[in-house]
């Protein structure tokens, strides 16, 4: 059981409201904190430029195949690295001990997505363009869903 003094801490954490099982992509679109610590802007900053970074997709016609599916493998293994680290903070004792791994689980996520082959930017945004678009969220959510049967 989590101490009194850090209850409020974690039950607030982004980390924590993920379920063990894995979410469909439209229920974790509610809960936008999510994205926010997977990709703050703190570290976004600190990426050297690509000229990846000149293809950020402005409208879902902007994202080709080989982009969603990069997006669908980082959704994967970030969805992954967010139910370990969900569990490991049901561990915790204190807010700076959980406070340190919401950190190390987003640096983790950080490098999951840089290993997909796609930008932070180009992730944030197309998380962004399937929020406004339902058409592209629909293609996601069918493409996230066949991805985790395989």
């Amino acid at each position: 059981m989590l101490a009194n003094n850090v209850k409020p801490h974690v039950m607030h954490s982004p980390m924590w409201q993920v379920t063990k099982e894995i979410p469909m992509f439209k229920k974790l679109l509610s809960i936008p904190a999510i994205f926010a610590l997977i990709l703050g802007a703190g570290v976004v900053h600190a990426q050297p430029a690509t000229s990846e970074d000149a293809h950020i997709p402005q409208s879902a016609a902007d994202i080709d195949m080989a982009m969603k599916d990069k997006f669908v493998s980082a959704y994967g293994d970030i969805m992954e690295i967010q139910m370990d680290y969900a569990e490991r903070l049901q561990t915790v004792t204190d807010q700076e001990q959980a406070s340190m791994l919401q950190q190390e689980a987003q640096r983790e996520m950080q490098e999951a997505v840089a290993s997909n082959d796609i930008t932070i930017q180009q992730y944030n945004q197309i998380i962004q363009l399937a929020a406004a678009d339902e058409e592209l969220m629909a293609e996601l959510e069918t493409a996230i869903a066949e991805e985790m049967e395989s």
